[in-house]
């Protein structure tokens, strides 16, 4: 049994100390404020759990976001070290073990016994370290009191807590720590003191806490023996103990590890993470019969890291694969999806009872041949090593060729939805009522199907809208006469008998201007054509030569005069 006595003494001296604890951030970039920081002393009833104060806290950032709260989703370790304060020596150090949590918020109110898949649950972490109390180390206590006698545990719950906007690399927590003593020969447990701490921090950088023992007013004391003694916390205890905690989180994200195969007992393991709450599916598949896959694991899965495991001893030595699907529970969308390749090999047996010399002798009919078995193995061993590597290679190189095909593939998907194929240029001559007798450069493409020109050319004796009166028209009277500068785009909705057959469908702007008869005429107007017509490629639709006729209305923006025909042939080639 556990002497109560020292029990008690141990209990009402870490009470009597306050063992407050700030936090000093170390090799992270947090700015702190102008004082030191300290842990805040948790305000509340003495029964209640971290789990308790954690919840609480997520109410409380509910109430402020609503249905606004997108928690953070991390993966969290944590580790105790505790130092000589003097030679800087370790003296001892544990893991907190961190287990997630899930807290919901359902229509009614919060609810962990079952969990509502329409929102993310909150995710935390609860771990904890039991240590010795370390009194032994200090030279003038060793006969004081035994250090088996009890223990010295600290508890810790890890709140990830939202960042605002703005700050997509920093990582915002809530963390409560707890000391208690603990008995080493019973269940009996004291809880002496519990803080809590928001802080921020660098995504995936270290945050050291530091769990500095700050000296004790006048008359405090740790132990208090059976003669009245009183060992001084301070003098006796604090200014040889440094004690730290190491705190890091890395931001979830969907992943498939590589798969461990046991050499003995052939089961397959196979570490999966998933990074919000989905149904995970794990399925195994044969490189032989690839319709049907057998499924491993397929439930609801919230964030964390897993392990599928399936025994493969009823199944033949070879190359398999295994894929993992991260489904949205409410939608059936597919998060992430991957595949694995790997290769089963014969368990090793371990044979007794026998035993292979250098050599043996075999009798095949009335002759002795003498047969080295040990070298036969020996070859078989060696040719089954080579084909293994040989096999594992290309299977890895399978997986690779693999999903470089994928990558390829979904880069010309991209392209055939997302871009213009087949973009080249083209250059003609062309006569139309608006566009005159002209020369045009413009590109055109083949999926879609469109075309864009621009044109200049001469009106000549035919100039719509213009107050012009041409006697006559000829070669010599270029200069002078009205010009159009136009912009054409037109579409093939379809195309007929690889392409000899094309009706198209425009729309041109066009600008035209000359030298008017009466100084009050008009000398320039502004036209807006919609034409219908067909286009024919006899070379082909990319290169060669084509031409069309079309025909529409072409009316003047601005302009009180009745609206004209316009007709237009164009005669083009691509380069």
């Amino acid at each position: 049994m556990v002497s109560q006595r020292y029990l008690q003494a141990f209990v009402l001296a870490i009470i009597a100390c306050a063992f407050c604890s700030p936090v000093i951030a170390r090799k992270t970039r947090i700015n702190p404020p102008p004082t030191p920081a300290l842990f805040s002393p948790v305000d509340s009833p003495d029964n209640a759990s971290i789990e308790d104060l954690i919840k609480d806290r997520i109410d409380k950032e509910w109430k402020e976001r609503g249905t606004n709260l997108s928690p953070e989703l991390i993966r969290a370790e944590a580790d105790y070290a505790r130092m000589s304060s003097s030679s800087r020596d370790m003296l001892y150090e544990a893991s907190f073990h961190l287990k997630p949590r899930y807290y919901s918020h359902g229509s009614t109110g919060p609810d962990t016994s079952s969990k509502s898949y329409a929102q993310q649950p909150v995710m935390y972490y609860i771990g904890s370290a039991r240590t010795p109390l370390a009194l032994p180390m200090v030279s003038n206590l060793s006969k004081a009191l035994s250090g088996d006698e009890a223990s010295y545990t600290i508890n810790i719950g890890v709140l990830p807590l939202p960042m605002p906007s703005g700050a997509p690399d920093s990582m915002r927590y809530f963390v409560v720590i707890e000391r208690a003593i603990e008995s080493n020969h019973t269940d009996n447990s004291v809880s002496l003191e519990r803080f809590s701490k928001e802080f921020s921090s660098k995504v995936s950088e270290p945050v050291f806490l530091r769990l500095a023992n700050e000296p004790l007013s006048k008359g405090a004391y740790i132990v208090k023996l059976e003669d009245n003694s009183v060992l001084d916390f301070y003098d006796d205890f604090s200014r040889f103990i440094e004690e730290h905690i190491i705190l890091k989180g890395d931001t979830l994200a969907f992943k498939l590890g590589h798969e461990t195969i046991s050499d003995v007992s052939d089961r397959l393991s196979i570490p999966y993470s998933v990074s919000r709450t989905c149904n995970a599916k794990v399925e195994l598949l044969s490189v032989v019969d690839t319709e049907h896959a057998m499924t491993i694991i397929d439930t609801v899965r919230d964030p964390a890291d897993y392990l599928a495991e399936v025994d493969m001893s009823h199944f033949s030595s070879g190359p398999y694969r295994y894929r993992f699907t991260a489904i949205e529970p409410k939608t059936g969308k597919v998060l992430y999806t991957e595949t694995h390749a790997f290769n089963k090999s014969a368990p090793i047996v371990i044979v007794g009872g026998s035993r292979l010399g250098k050599s043996d002798t075999l009798q095949v009919g009335g002759n002795k041949k003498a047969v080295d078995y040990a070298a036969i193995i020996r070859q078989l061993d060696s040719s089954n090593a080579y084909e293994t590597v040989l096999n594992d290679r290309i299977s890895t190189s399978l997986t690779k060729a693999e999903s470089d095909r994928k990558t390829l593939q979904d880069i010309v998907q991209a392209n055939k939805k997302n871009s213009i194929a087949d973009v080249h240029g083209r250059a003609g001559i062309g006569s139309g009522t608006a566009a005159g007798d002209n020369l045009f450069i413009g590109i055109e493409s083949n999926k879609p199907a469109l075309s864009f020109d621009v044109s200049f050319g001469f009106l000549g004796g035919s100039a719509p809208y213009l107050d012009y009166h041409p006697t006559s028209y000829n070669i010599s009277q270029i200069g002078t006469s009205p010009k159009s500068l136009g912009f054409q785009l037109t579409w093939i909705p379809v195309k007929f008998f690889d392409g000899l057959v094309e009706p198209t469908v425009g729309v041109s702007y066009y600008g035209i201007w000359g030298q008017p008869s009466t100084p009050t005429g008009l000398g320039s107007a502004a036209l807006l054509s919609g034409q219908l017509g067909i286009a024919c490629d006899p070379s082909g639709e990319v290169r060669g030569i084509g031409f069309s006729l079309s025909a529409g209305l072409a009316p003047g923006l601005g302009i009180s005069q009745s609206i004209v025909t316009d007709f237009s042939f164009k005669l083009y080639t691509r380069f």
